[in-house]
């Protein structure tokens, strides 16, 4: 669903790999890294030592760095939701401890998963560069904000670091809070002849990119030879809310009335991904009609 970018194609990469967090994200990351080079894969849910910073979990961390020789650490840790306490502790206190206490001094990489959220409201429709202020708004991008600071703050006192910060994911586990999650689940739950179905903001406009594409440009940043601080991993591309919905309709072969609720938010956010693509070596495809056949929901036709 990529293409080769126009710079040569995708550079050779090789090396080991470490993946924290073993959600839908980390598990994929992980398996793509496996086609190239050993990894291994270390989640909370499987070591129960990563429940917290702390000796144990810094020992876990080191140990299984000098096991693999791990050429990168990925940091796929984080929440989307939760108390406030949760969202500091996964997306702010454990970054930083990681990127300032852990790997120092251990010759890998970090590459931490940032979010598109972390720039907020861009202001305009033109794509945001890397070199945008961050400006995030709500506790998720702003917890995710502090903890990709904190590792550019370890990145500034030597550590080699990267933030790829994520755009809005498409793939066969949508989060609830996505809001394609909505769209599927509102689209499958009419019947056969189709109906009505409410949108926030219909002309919303917003950057979809392929979990997969996402996960092989994670993996490409764990191995090329040297990385910024900052890659936005995005397509690059801004597909409207009414648009995914109607796709998702017809992939779906219903017919649909869209019905604003005219609560409008951020009207448009697309990235700027060409330090993506001449770091990772492909250009990711995106449209409304991709959109539809990859996006899915547990429990959805």
């Amino acid at each position: 669903m990529s293409t080769p970018a126009e710079t040569g194609g995708a550079p050779e990469l090789s090396g080991s790999v470490l993946v924290l967090g073993s959600g839908f994200v980390g598990t994929l990351i992980a398996q793509m890294a496996g086609r190239d080079g050993d990894v291994s894969l270390l989640s909370r849910s499987t070591h129960p030592q990563l429940a917290a910073p702390g000796p144990e979990a810094r020992d876990l961390i080191r140990s299984e760095v000098a096991r693999l020789g791990a050429r990168s650490v990925v940091n796929c840790v984080g929440l989307l939701r939760g108390t406030p306490e949760e969202m500091v502790a996964a997306n702010t206190t454990w970054p930083a401890w990681l990127s300032q206490d852990v790997l120092h001094g251990t010759g890998s990489r970090l590459v931490h998963l940032g979010s598109a959220a972390e720039y907020g409201d861009p202001g305009g429709a033109e794509p945001i560069s890397e070199q945008a202020p961050p400006r995030p708004s709500g506790s998720y991008g702003e917890t995710k904000w502090s903890g990709s600071a904190a590792v550019l703050d370890a990145r500034r006192s030597g550590l080699d670091a990267v933030v790829a910060r994520g755009f809005n994911f498409v793939g066969p586990h949508l989060p609830a809070v996505s809001p394609l999650h909505q769209f599927v689940t509102d689209v499958s739950a009419l019947g056969p002849d189709g109906g009505r179905v409410e949108v926030w903001w219909p002309d919303t406009i917003r950057d979809f990119i392929l979990l997969t594409d996402l996960a092989r440009a994670m993996v490409a940043l764990a191995r090329v030879d040297e990385v910024p601080d900052l890659v936005n991993l995005c397509s690059g591309i801004g597909v409207s809310f009414g648009d995914a919905v109607r796709a998702i309709a017809a992939r779906q072969a219903k017919c649909v009335e869209i019905v604003s609720l005219e609560r409008p938010g951020i009207p448009v956010v697309i990235g700027d991904n060409r330090r993506m693509v001449s770091l990772c070596g492909f250009v990711p495809a995106m449209s409304a009609e991709l959109l539809a056949a990859h996006a899915a929901v547990e429990g959805a036709i």
